[in-house]
């Protein structure tokens, strides 16, 4: 429990900062509006590295008796080589992995992998992707939910409908754009190309050594202890 001296010093001093953080809680009202954030404006886990520890991703430990991932400190700036969008940092990893273990590097840079939370926040880290590859982001359909779930799962909640991304095929269907029980992740490939049409996301096996993308965000908790 922090005491009144240290939540003091946490309060915004300066006008620049009360004025990011008076932008911030309206963002968080708009969300809380539309359903996408809980009423503290955070924003949760849906999975995690515990739920990428089966056959259909790859041969990592089981994760479970590992430390749960902390809120990650986000400051005004981002770390050298890192893109800013608003209140988010992203890494352009161009090592490729596969899927766990891109997840697992970002987790070891206080990070999880991209999640969308609005269509511009998608075509801005979009823009800056590494053309002619594929890249991992954080959206797996996981084959234990096919029954019940259509769409594939963001890594964390606040996030925009899988479904408004520009996937391979339209209007999106989980069959026609790859997915099978080892086919479960999500990559975006972008072309060389300022056309619309020429870059798409698609089901890949998770085992496959993409590229990746690493979001550091200021709101990330993880609840599922």
């Amino acid at each position: 429990m922090q005491n009144k001296d240290q939540i003091f010093k946490q309060l915004p001093t300066t006008q620049k900062q009360r004025t990011r953080l008076g932008k911030h809680i309206c963002n968080i009202k708009t969300r809380v509006k539309e359903g996408s954030e809980d009423e503290y404006g955070m924003t949760f886990y849906n999975w995690d590295g515990r739920d990428l520890g089966t056959t259909a991703f790859e041969d990592l430990p089981h994760q479970a008796s590992q430390s749960t991932p902390l809120p990650i400190n986000q400051s005004e700036h981002c770390p050298d080589g890192w893109l800013k969008f608003f209140d988010s940092c992203y890494f352009f990893e161009t090592e490729a992995l596969g899927f766990a273990k891109a997840q697992k590097n970002c987790q070891d840079k206080q990070a999880t992998l991209f999640v969308a939370n609005s269509l511009d926040e998608w075509e801005t880290v979009r823009a800056h992707t590494k053309k002619s590859q594929f890249s991992w982001i954080g959206l797996v359909r996981f084959s234990q939910y096919e029954r019940y779930e259509k769409l594939p799962r963001w890594q964390t909640t606040g996030s925009i409908n899988p479904s408004k991304i520009n996937w391979l095929i339209n209007p999106y269907q989980p069959l026609g754009n790859g997915w099978s029980t080892v086919a479960n992740c999500v990559a975006l490939f972008e072309f060389p190309s300022t056309i619309e049409s020429s870059s798409y996301t698609f089901f890949y096996p998770c085992t496959q050594h993409f590229n990746s993308i690493c979001e550091r965000n200021s709101t990330i908790l993880n609840a599922r202890n």
